[in-house]
């Protein structure tokens, strides 16, 4: 057997240690549930599913394919940025609701969580203004 897709290999031999993880903390802790069982399946499904596809020449050239495609491509670009700037918003929100929560209430630990998230938010704001000054050289 060859492995043609190292990267899909990896990932599925990742997922079937997390599904493995996952029943022995509940063998252990004796907290089988019907939700676990069904989290155990999903992964150990996608697991298997991403080690089958990384085995074939035939899946592996159709995920080539599907990786290379140009609108793919920007799908995946329009749902980062989508993604990264919805964090940076939710983020903010949270920011301001955390440090208003802890000087209405007096709590330090809102002003703690409320500086954590601020300093999170500026993290994002300085590296996007950083790659935006990398790209724009670039061009």
């Amino acid at each position: 057997m060859k492995i043609y897709n190292n990267k899909s290999f990896a990932k599925g031999i990742f997922v079937l240690a997390l599904g493995t993880l996952l029943l022995i903390t509940d063998f252990i802790n004796h907290a089988f549930e019907i939700k676990g069982a069904v989290l155990i399946f999903a992964l150990y499904f996608m697991g298997g599913g991403l080690i089958i596809r990384s085995l074939s020449r035939k899946f592996t050239k159709e995920d080539r394919l599907d990786q290379m495609d140009e609108r793919n491509q920007l799908i995946e670009l329009k749902s980062k940025s989508k993604a990264f700037k919805l964090t940076q918003t939710i983020s903010f929100i949270f920011m301001l609701g955390m440090l208003v929560m802890g000087k209405v209430s007096g709590d330090e630990g809102f002003i703690a969580m409320g500086v954590g998230l601020a300093f999170a938010f500026s993290i994002s704001m300085f590296t996007e203004i950083f790659s935006f000054m990398y790209y724009e050289s670039k061009n």
